[in-house]
């Protein structure tokens, strides 16, 4: 079964992750800005946050490691450091047990601490793969917890930062996958939690990333879980990518009825426009690899001639070259069941050159 990406499907996937990722730390700076103004109430002290450079990092770096505590302030004022290039990143990750103090501040009582602390680690994580690891060999278990809290802001925290290791550092990525972090994502995916869109991201990023560390236990999980997922919802537009990326659908793992008949509802849910070009591309593949499994029970509505022609031949009149090969690969799979009439399908279908 194919599970190669294309350099334009790749590209669009990385324009996504990429415009998550500035919003979030837009969001970052903001709340950092309106905290030192909050807690500060000086313009020349704010004015000088903006500019921390190395020496500034540093010295910080060993006050808040002496005091073994780091207040909402300087929470703050790192994380802007942080975000002003990754030479500050790496002059913090050097001294030994200034991320210890981070982490403890991350494990504290307060829940507001422990956003500033995430976020400031959020921010942290921008750097290369050896800060990536060290971050989560201190605090990457507690990150994974906090994803089954009700503290929405600190989940959506953790999502980001725990985006920015998986896109960095395979070995982080590991780690955090042997921490059953799949099924927390999958959940948060599927719930209306407000992080749908964040959970979507770091699945998208397992799947890219980290697929040879994903488990036969995440793939079953997921399986199982599919129905759970709600086309409806926010960020449905990833669904198809992380089903075929995570080769959810192969001989290997075995799909019953419900969850087949589930895949090719969202499938057709897909369909309705405006259609996110994404969806569309893995959703066929998802389907070639449904139809290839050679059972005409797990196909649902695509089981019936006239319907699956229906549907190729609007996908078909997208005219879209990528697009075209998969249906090809998709009618080829159907016509090798001989479920129907094969020269009745073929005269049904309008493909155009």
């Amino acid at each position: 079964m194919e599970s190669a990406t294309t350099t334009a499907e790749g590209t669009l996937l990385r324009n996504k992750i990429r415009g998550y990722a500035r919003d979030q730390r837009v969001e970052c700076r903001m709340k950092a800005k309106d905290s030192l103004r909050i807690g500060l109430g000086q313009v020349k002290q704010e004015v000088a946050a903006l500019e921390m450079g190395i020496k500034d990092v540093t010295g910080m770096a060993s006050r808040i490691k002496r005091r073994k505590h780091a207040t909402s302030e300087d929470l703050c004022r790192l994380s802007l450091g942080f975000l002003q290039g990754n030479d500050n990143i790496n002059a913090f990750a050097a001294i030994p047990g200034a991320i210890q103090v981070l982490v403890k501040e991350l494990t504290g009582p307060h829940i507001q601490r422990q956003t500033d602390a995430v976020e400031c680690l959020c921010n942290l994580s921008l750097g290369e793969a050896h800060v990536s690891e060290k971050i989560v060999t201190l605090a990457g278990s507690y990150m994974v917890t906090y994803l089954d809290g009700k503290a929405e802001r600190l989940k959506r925290s953790c999502l980001w930062t725990l985006a920015n290791i998986l896109a960095t550092c395979d070995k982080a990525g590991k780690i955090l996958l042997q921490m059953q972090l799949v099924p927390k994502l999958w959940r948060l995916y599927s719930d209306a939690s407000g992080c749908q869109e964040d959970a979507a991201i770091c699945l998208s990023l397992v799947a890219t990333h980290c697929l040879q560390h994903v488990s036969d236990e995440d793939r079953s999980y997921i399986a199982q879980n599919l129905p759970e997922k709600i086309p409806e919802q926010p960020a449905r537009d990833y669904f198809m990518y992380i089903v075929h990326q995570l080769e959810i659908v192969n001989q290997e793992h075995k799909l019953g009825a419900q969850q087949a008949e589930y895949l090719v509802r969202f499938f057709e849910a897909t369909l309705a426009p405006p259609a996110d070009r994404l969806s569309l591309i893995y959703g066929v593949r998802v389907m070639a690899n449904l139809v290839a499994l050679g059972d005409p029970s797990l196909m649902g509505a695509l089981a019936d001639p006239q319907n699956l022609v229906k549907t190729l031949n609007q996908l078909f009149a997208l005219q879209n070259p990528d697009l075209s090969l998969d249906l090809m690969r998709l009618l080829k799979n159907y016509l090798q069941l001989n479920a129907a009439d094969s020269n009745l399908v073929l005269d049904s279908l309008q493909i155009y050159a």
